[in-house]
């Protein structure tokens, strides 16, 4: 006959509050303990995922503008994974929800993050290190009862003053720390800093969960439910513009290109895949009225001829208009199956209602006149019909049609595409007939923030 356990009020508490239900129903004091003991060390078998960083944020406006942002950051960490990537993984995703809540609001500027002061810090650890440990915390967060570590599997597991459970107890010490750390060597480039009037948490709480005596990717999750190796930081980050230097801005937008043109059918242009324009109300584009002028901070930087009705082929006005073509408009050839004109002769420049866009390149010099220009390190593109170019219904040009990309080519031949490729006019926004004299935005870019990057 087995030896029976009795219990004192106190454990049964805890036990109640440190072990899992099953079947939804509460099983015995006994039955639980047994099934710690059993379980407890050894083996350590399972093969569990490490859970994925957590992170709340809230961020605080005034009149619109973000000021600052709170945060709760909980980060899991695993036996086999460095902290940094941990780091980077986790700060990542804090920054993805801070840019969904300015996106919310309609803010699209970018922005610098600032940790300025952390509040609270919980950090743990398995009760393992090369072998069981005592733990301090059971599997939801409470301090393990005295009486409890008195007794077997806990009484005779290494404890407070053994050298592997000091060396333990200081993971869940650091992890804190060397997120700072973290941030202060590596946050640049991840858009994070470490504010000058930083403060270091007022509450610090280090603990090593009791886990079974495995590490989180081992234990017996069936029974430890809980994961052992994490940090919870509590603080908060100030918001403030980043505007890059100008010099690191110029060398960014080294090799400025801007695609502005209509597409009847995907193309691949300098190796990036544009996607057909999808255009409502009329779900094409074929007229003569399409010539513009391209700005970038309201520095001209080239013509986008999108003329591709009759007009373009024949007439008075293909010859005014085709004094505007330059070595940086291309045409596709025509191809079989292309519509042919009234008179019986296809095009020689393209089918009515084809494709027809613009590749203008940015000068160097006009790269330093639109980045004096910018003030908040971003470059906004127009359009603005160009002067001297065919018009309709009084003086107005056909604005709704254009897909919209900007990239850049590096000496090392990588693209990196910074805007689009995309319709800035939305499809069914009605920019049709506007006035030759109005400018109408296409889009603004940081030119050292790429949206993806072709090898």
């Amino acid at each position: 006959m087995g030896k029976r356990i009795n219990l004192t009020e106190q454990e049964i508490s805890s036990i109640r509050g440190l072990y899992p239900i099953a079947n939804k129903e509460v099983l015995s004091e006994q039955t639980m303990l047994e099934k710690v003991k059993k379980s407890y060390g050894e083996p350590c078998n399972g093969n569990n995922q490490i859970e994925e960083p957590s992170t709340k944020v809230e961020v605080r406006y005034i009149e619109n503008i973000p000021i600052s942002a709170t945060f709760t950051l909980k980060a899991f960490f695993p036996s086999t994974k460095s902290g940094d990537e941990v780091y980077k993984e986790s700060l990542l995703k804090m920054k993805e929800q801070i840019y969904a809540d300015l996106r919310s609001n309609k803010i699209d500027d970018d922005y610098k993050i600032t940790l300025i002061n952390i509040e609270k810090v919980i950090g743990s650890a398995s009760n393992y290190l090369s072998g069981p440990l005592q733990p301090t915390h059971g599997l939801y967060g409470r301090p393990m009862a005295s009486v409890r570590l008195e007794e077997e599997p806990y009484l005779s597991l290494p404890k407070e003053g053994n050298s592997k459970w000091n060396q333990n107890m200081g993971y869940a010490e650091s992890r804190w720390k060397k997120m700072v750390s973290f941030i202060t060597n590596n946050g640049d480039s991840m858009g994070f800093s470490i504010g000058k009037q930083f403060k270091e948490p007022t509450t610090i709480e280090s603990r090593i969960t009791d886990t079974g005596g495995c590490t989180d990717e081992e234990r017996n999750a069936d029974v430890f439910k809980r994961p052992g190796q994490w940090v919870l930081i509590r603080g908060k980050v100030k918001l403030n513009i980043d505007i890059p230097e100008i010099e690191e801005l110029k060398e960014c937008a080294q090799g400025l290109k801007i695609i502005v043109g209509f597409f009847k059918e995907p193309e691949t242009v300098d190796g990036i895949e544009i996607k057909k324009n999808v255009f409502e109300p009329n779900k094409g584009h074929s007229c003569d009225y399409a010539t513009f002028t391209v700005y970038c901070n309201k520095v001209p930087v080239g013509i986008s001829n999108m003329n591709n009705g009759i007009g373009r082929l024949k007439g008075k006005d293909s010859k005014m208009l085709m004094g505007l073509k330059q070595k940086n408009v291309f045409y596709r050839a025509p191809k079989n199956g292309d519509k042919v004109m009234s008179n019986g002769k296809k095009s020689g420049y393209q089918g009515f209602g084809d494709t027809v866009y613009s590749v203008i390149s940015v000068s160097e010099t006009k790269l330093d006149q639109i980045l004096q220009n910018s003030k908040n390190g971003k470059i906004n593109m127009q359009i603005r019909g160009t002067n001297g170019s065919a018009t309709r219904n009084g003086g107005k040009v056909h604005g709704e049609a254009p897909m919209v990309c900007a990239y850049t080519i590096d000496e090392g031949g990588k693209t990196n595409i910074i805007y689009g490729p995309e319709e800035p006019f939305g499809s069914g926004q009605s920019s049709l007939n506007i006035p030759i004299e109005s400018t109408a935005s296409i889009g603004s870019f940081n030119p050292c923030v790429p949206i993806a990057v072709i090898e």
